[in-house]
């Protein structure tokens, strides 16, 4: 479902992008003839076009994704990083597009986009009868034409605004009663050279609710996405998350404003990617316990990706037997994404404030890196395959309070390994420097075992 949703969402991003022209004096006329040409892109691109003229300024368009292969190709030409599982999915998928040019003073076209035929995948493995009445349901609403994208584009194709139609939904199928509700969705966003240059979005709320079983909400999302020379900036805030089950036992948990940014910046073939994400709490409730968790940093980034050679890893690694040949194949890719010089590292996952069964005492800090060895004998995999981690260096540093500490102790599971791993005091916390070379463990300057 998640994948579908996504998708769709890239679709209207390319349905905007190229449903555009340049200034003309008969503009209608001009971004009708750019529309007709981009559609016929589409359908060498693996996707079926079927166009009905509704008026002079009216046209109703219904596209099908057919062929796959020639689907993902286009849309990683795009610059959308999707692979082949993913809209193969999506296959026999069928989107209506409703465009009226020239609609307002102001917008040079209109449209509205929204899904008529689910995937074939969708009806694969049905044997419930569960199912059945979901699948049922969602054809109701497809028909209903509940999820819908209406999108504005000015007369001096420059910017768009638009908004995803609000849900109010009830599920009752006389077992459980499921409730789903979006609103606010809006969006607006400018253009330049045909393309996309950032987008703002804005979520008011939406929530899922299953009986006792499942209370999902998510209120106040804003977030602002910029896009230049196939860079992507994103940065984002939300006011809360509450998930909350109430059946035997009760769980509830709040996450409360959050604000995060991230980047993925290419330079040349490689990808650079970096996310940090602040949280001011997180609260547990587990029956009568109670956690509570205060400032938390998220700070990471990872260098020199070669984005085609780990996709091609990921997509050989799904085998379910592996032979020599794909033995082989993994051993060449790894070489090449080794000597790009790929490397993780974590600034910092910090915890500022811990309250623990009515007790609040200071949290921790983590900061890691970690990379692949460029000078590491391949060979030595012949005789021996696990040699790999011999390839991996690695550092992690851990700043922990005293308290924190102590619990951790006191868990019979983790009982033993604590006393063995023999803190350094400092500034009173207990620090934990853990390093990883060449297959060997050391702690705190130490050989582990």
């Amino acid at each position: 479902m998640k994948k579908i949703g996504l998708t769709v969402v890239v679709l209207v991003l390319i349905l905007i992008i190229y449903y555009i022209s340049t200034g003309s004096k008969q503009i209608t006329q001009e971004i009708r003839k750019e529309v007709h040409k981009e559609l016929v892109e589409l359908q060498s691109s693996g996707f079926g076009v079927d166009e009905q003229n509704l008026s002079d300024n009216k046209e109703h368009i219904v596209i099908t994704f057919k062929d796959t292969d020639k689907i993902t190709q286009y849309l990683n030409k795009q610059g959308q990083s999707i692979n082949r599982t993913d809209t193969e999915i999506l296959k026999g998928m069928q989107i209506g597009v409703d465009i009226e040019y020239m609609p307002t003073a102001k917008d040079a076209m209109a449209m509205d986009i929204y899904p008529l035929k689910l995937p074939e995948s969708f009806y694969q493995d049905i044997t419930s009868k569960e199912d059945r009445e979901l699948i049922a349901e969602l054809e109701k609403m497809i028909k209903e034409r509940i999820f819908l994208t209406h999108i504005n584009i000015n007369k001096l194709l420059s910017g768009f605004d638009g908004y995803v139609k609000d849900i109010d939904r009830v599920f009752d199928n006389n077992k459980s009663k499921a409730h789903l509700v979006s609103r606010g969705l809006k969006f607006n966003g400018s253009i330049e050279n045909e393309e996309i240059k950032n987008i703002h979005q804005k979520l008011d709320i939406m929530s899922f609710k299953i009986d006792k079983q499942l209370d999902i909400n998510l209120s106040n999302l804003n977030s602002n996405i910029k896009t230049e020379n196939r860079n992507f900036i994103y940065d984002y805030t939300i006011q809360s998350v509450d998930i909350k089950s109430d059946t035997e036992e009760l769980l509830a948990l709040s996450i409360d404003n959050i604000k995060g940014n991230s980047e993925d910046i290419l330079k040349g073939e490689l990808l650079n990617t970096s996310s940090k994400i602040e949280i001011q709490s997180i609260d547990l409730k587990e029956n009568n316990k109670e956690s509570i968790l205060k400032d938390i940093t998220i700070d990471s980034s990872l260098k020199n990706i070669n984005k085609k050679a780990i996709e091609k890893l990921e997509e050989i690694s799904s085998i379910d037997e592996i032979d020599d040949n794909t033995s082989n194949q993994i051993i060449l890719l790894l070489k090449e994404i080794a000597k790009d010089d790929i490397s993780l590292e974590i600034k910092e996952i910090s915890v500022a404030k811990i309250t623990n069964d009515g007790k609040t005492f200071n949290g921790f800090k983590i900061n890691a890196s970690a990379k692949i060895e460029k000078n590491f004998d391949w060979k030595k995999l012949d005789s021996d395959p696990f040699g790999i981690i011999e390839a991996l260096n690695a550092k992690v540093h851990i700043e922990a309070s005293n308290e924190l500490v102590d619990i951790v102790s006191s868990n019979p599971q983790a009982m033993v390994m604590m006393m063995v791993i023999q803190p350094v005091e400092q500034n009173g916390t207990k620090n934990y420097d853990i390093e990883f070379k060449k297959g060997t463990l050391k702690i705190n300057g130490k050989p582990f075992m």
